[in-house]
């Protein structure tokens, strides 16, 4: 599997996005999910091939190919994502790139929430506070 998990959780706090997680569920199951209580504890990398780049509201999202399947990979908001450096031209599609984050807690969903993006040399660290082992 493209996803692989490293290392021990640490417990992330739920912030009251249930109902707003429960709406979202009920119109569809939007893409956007705010807060964290729907990924897992464990950080994982994914590594794989930029087919897509997206750089606007709700959240700024990737779409990466990784061993023959598409996953989303959800970046900090707006304001988040640029403050890491992170802008619509940091990447074009057919670039490699290893995102660190928290997978989706629904195994069947091929989606995560990166604290970190890296490309060749260059690192973009949308929560570096969330960043497990440095």
């Amino acid at each position: 599997m493209a996803f692989t998990k490293i290392g021990p959780v640490a417990k992330i706090r739920r912030r009251g996005a249930l109902g707003l997680l429960g709406t979202m569920a009920a119109t569809g199951g939007a893409l956007a999910h705010h807060g964290w209580s729907w990924a897992e504890g464990d950080q994982g990398t994914l590594t794989g091939t930029v087919r897509e780049v997206y750089v606007g509201p709700p959240h700024p999202t990737l779409r990466v190919e990784a061993d023959g399947q598409m996953w989303t990979v959800e970046l900090g908001n707006p304001r988040q994502t640029e403050r890491a450096g992170f802008r619509q031209d940091s990447l074009r599609p057919g670039q490699e790139i290893t995102a660190l984050g928290n997978r989706s807690r629904d195994s069947s969903e091929r989606r995560m929430k990166a604290v970190r993006v890296t490309v060749g040399e260059r690192r973009f660290d949308f929560y570096p506070e969330r960043i497990q082992g440095g």
